[in-house]
């Protein structure tokens, strides 16, 4: 018998769930230690590259 590939019941449930939180957890982490130590260069302009050099 020859048979596809099957992804077990739920799986992409937690997979989904996992991002979301991890999501959910990333942003009140930096709402509370503060933008400017979690992602400190984020502000800083940095030169675009782009296509044509």
């Amino acid at each position: 018998m020859t048979q596809m590939f099957t992804i077990p019941g739920n799986t992409l449930l937690v997979v989904g769930v996992f991002i979301v939180l991890a999501t959910i957890g990333f942003v009140v982490y930096g709402f509370v230690k503060g933008w400017k130590n979690v992602m400190p260069d984020y502000d800083k302009k940095k030169e675009e590259l782009t296509i044509d050099g």
